[in-house]
């Protein structure tokens, strides 16, 4: 594809892009990138004990069925709302150089795939030595999965990313879709909890099929049904699709909008 091309022609655009975005949000901060690992962990405890404990949601281990739900939300939702102002916050690099534009939305996805990538590595280990999960050939599945879920993210960012310099309201309109869509999909809760009419809908939902995937595959250690495998892989496809038309149809005009 066109856009991996571009991706790989332009790699150090893109690595020095996500390296800035790095240095900006822990300056002056003196715990740094903790903040990537608190910020989680602060969610997770809130989150736990608030179903856990008050509203008595019964599931063994529930803090890490929270874990591998809550980090790959919190990259989905995280670069959606970053990338409203990818193109807008870099208005100096569209007037005076030429690049393909595709390269800041992806960098703005690939900056927070780093933090959630961070963030697996240290709680994941631990998680393992302190509960009674253990590895299976499932975990293996983790590798694609993370790709696809890039991927389908990406597709997205590159449509908001697009549409926000001529309609500025699109960063407020994912904001409140984003706290929407995460109570109706399932990840404070197995999808088991849902009526079992909805829970055919909800694994066809690629957000939710996302959440799902990641419970079987690391907290359930099983492979995903087959509603939820389709979904993962067809639905990254239709989104970058989509996101690509979209930004192209608008990336003409930036330069103007910007």
């Amino acid at each position: 594809m066109t856009i991996l091309r571009d991706v790989f022609r332009y790699r150090a655009l893109v690595g020095n892009l996500v390296l800035k975005d790095l240095k900006l949000k822990y300056r002056d901060s003196l715990l740094g990138v903790l903040w990537s690992l608190l910020n989680p962990l602060l969610t997770l405890a809130v989150y736990s004990f608030a179903f856990h404990t008050i509203l008595r949601v019964q599931m063994e281990g529930y803090a890490s069925f929270l874990l591998v739900s809550l980090l790959p939300w919190s990259f989905f939702s995280n670069s959606l709302l970053a990338s409203t102002g990818s193109i807008l916050q870099n208005a100096h690099l569209i007037r005076k150089v030429y690049f393909p534009r595709e390269v800041l939305p992806i960098a703005t996805v690939l900056f927070w795939f780093a933090q959630l990538l961070l963030a697996f590595a240290v709680f994941l280990p631990f998680l393992l030595v302190t509960s009674s999960l253990h590895l299976r050939w499932t975990f293996l599945l983790s590798a694609p999965l993370l790709l696809l879920h890039v991927a389908f993210t990406v597709g997205l960012a590159l449509a908001l990313s697009a549409l926000t310099p001529g309609f500025r309201d699109v960063a407020h309109l994912t904001e409140v879709a984003l706290l929407l869509l995460f109570w109706v999909t399932p990840i404070v809760y197995p999808v088991t909890m849902a009526p079992a009419w909805l829970q055919p809908v909800l694994k066809a939902n690629p957000l939710s099929a996302f959440a799902i995937a990641y419970q079987d595959v690391l907290f359930f250690r099983r492979v995903p049904d087959v509603t939820v495998v389709v979904s993962v892989l067809l639905s990254p496809l239709l989104s970058l699709l989509l996101g690509l038309a979209v930004f192209r149809s608008h990336s003409p005009s930036f330069a103007e909008r910007v």
